[in-house]
């Protein structure tokens, strides 16, 4: 089996290169021919996913954050490559809903040997994203958090603290399962999967392999409120709160106030109007025992 292994050594904490030496030594021992790739830059880990292609890989692993996974996820589109996943980023919440191993030598063990499954992928405006996306809040969050210098969770969460008080509601009008809505909303995800990331479960329900995506819409809580918010991300009951308002749908058009979005963490502006579709069983995915 030929395996190319993709990695981003700016990712979380910078040690994606760490796979490397794991790599190597799994591959040796199960006889199989690996070739290693580092991204330099914006739009390379798509263009090294193509090149593997190209050039008969069997299996692509990538090592990296969600927003790595989405940029070789791209260049894996229209093959029948499969992805395999070793999170090396700041939430790794698409590993996390696909109920893979987070510890290093064993992601990697999975990402080689796992199960292949077929994954749905969202678009925003025909941009492709894996796990989640959105517009608002958590879009201007990812726009600082691109431009800080320091990575992590631990700086992830210091400019959600810092921005969420001051965060100013934003209309939207959408249209979306047999419904319109115009109101003013903090945000709106759209989830293919479950969570953002470190346990963040925005759509507790969502599945990455049904056909159906979790539109969130969410309204902003009072200062109380947002504790309680806080509080029922992390512990899976987001679907009870009384701020998000869910449509279970494969297609929506949104107009936003705002221009910003993100796919799957990773800041873009998308303009006012925004088309979203899903596209169901789009991409090989090595996959857990257990996908939620």
């Amino acid at each position: 089996m030929k395996v190319t292994l993709i990695i981003n050594p700016r990712s979380g904490h910078h040690r994606a290169p760490e796979a490397v030496g794991l790599a190597v030594e799994q591959c040796s021992r199960l006889d199989i021919d690996l070739t290693v790739h580092t991204i330099h830059g914006p739009g390379h880990g798509t263009e090294l996913a193509r090149e593997a292609v190209r050039n008969g890989a069997d299996r692509v692993l990538c090592a990296g954050g969600d927003g790595t996974l989405n940029a070789v996820a791209c260049g894996l589109l229209g093959s029948d490559v499969p992805l395999g996943i070793v999170p090396e980023g700041s939430g790794n919440g698409y590993s996390r809903s696909l109920g893979l191993p987070q510890e290093p030598a064993e992601a990697i063990r999975m990402a080689l040997t796992g199960e292949v499954r077929r994954m749905d992928v969202g678009y925003l405006n025909d941009r492709p994203f894996l796990g989640t996306a959105g517009i608002g809040f958590d879009a201007r969050v990812a726009h600082q958090f691109d431009r800080s210098a320091k990575r992590g969770f631990g700086r992830y969460f210091q400019i959600i603290v810092k921005e969420v008080f001051g965060a100013a509601p934003m209309r939207v009008k959408l249209q979306a399962a047999g419904q319109e809505l115009e109101e003013e909303v903090l945000m709106v995800v759209f989830a293919n999967t479950r969570e953002f990331g470190n346990g963040a479960r925005i759509a507790p329900a969502a599945r990455p392999d049904d056909g159906l995506a979790d539109l969130k819409v969410v309204r902003k809580p009072g200062t109380l409120g947002l504790f309680r918010a806080f509080l029922d991300l992390y512990t899976g009951n987001a679907d009870r709160s009384s701020y998000i308002r869910t449509l279970i749908t494969d297609r929506a058009t949104v107009w936003q106030e705002g221009t910003l979005a993100h796919l799957d963490g990773e800041p873009v502006e998308i303009g006012h109007d925004v088309e979203f579709r899903l596209e169901p069983k789009k991409l090989r995915v090595v996959a857990g025992a257990s996908v939620a």
